[in-house]
């Protein structure tokens, strides 16, 4: 008879998964919120007919709501309609501020700031008549500084964009 060897599996050692940053966790939490932004922005103005006011609370606060408000009153009071869409093509330069202190005045929010690069290069807005309303001048790529702010930190899911910077419009 043949004794079969046993073989002991060696213990395998899991490398430990990186912890990431509150910093890391902001940025990735504002790279996310960005383009959400801007396809709400477009769904809106793309077919205003069906679109909630209220959705735009789920992307934007501050500021960056009250734009986006006021765009689409303004948009679709003039009978103007959206085709295409703004694509973010890159983010670039976090700066992040994590402290919170709603007390003060003005309140300290943790904020992500990101140099925005959005190709508009397919995006066309049209009067009733179905003419552009857009220069023949204008950049097919935009510079844009986003914020994306948390008043409820460090709740994760609370992040929101709270101001947008066209940049005098700088291209990229």
């Amino acid at each position: 008879a043949t004794a079969t060897p046993s073989v002991t599996p060696s213990p395998t050692s899991a490398s430990p998964s990186p912890t990431l940053s509150p910093e890391d966790v902001a940025v990735a939490a504002a790279e996310k919120k960005i383009p959400e932004y801007f396809a709400v922005s477009d769904q809106s103005l793309q077919d205003p007919e069906d679109f909630n006011l209220e959705d735009f609370k789920a992307v934007a606060i501050s500021s960056a709501l009250i734009d986006l408000q006021n765009r689409f009153n303004v948009f679709t009071a003039q009978e103007f309609t959206q085709e295409g869409s703004a694509n973010v093509e890159s983010m670039t330069n976090p700066r992040v501020d994590l402290l919170l202190d709603l007390t003060k005045s003005p309140p300290d929010v943790p904020t992500v700031q990101l140099d925005v690069c959005v190709d508009v290069s397919k995006l066309n807005l049209v009067n009733a008549a179905g003419e552009s309303q857009v220069s023949a001048s204008r950049k097919p790529r935009q510079l844009w500084r986003v914020g994306v702010s948390n008043y409820e930190y460090p709740a994760p899911d609370q992040w929101r964009v709270s101001f947008t910077d066209t940049q005098g419009g700088k291209t990229c």
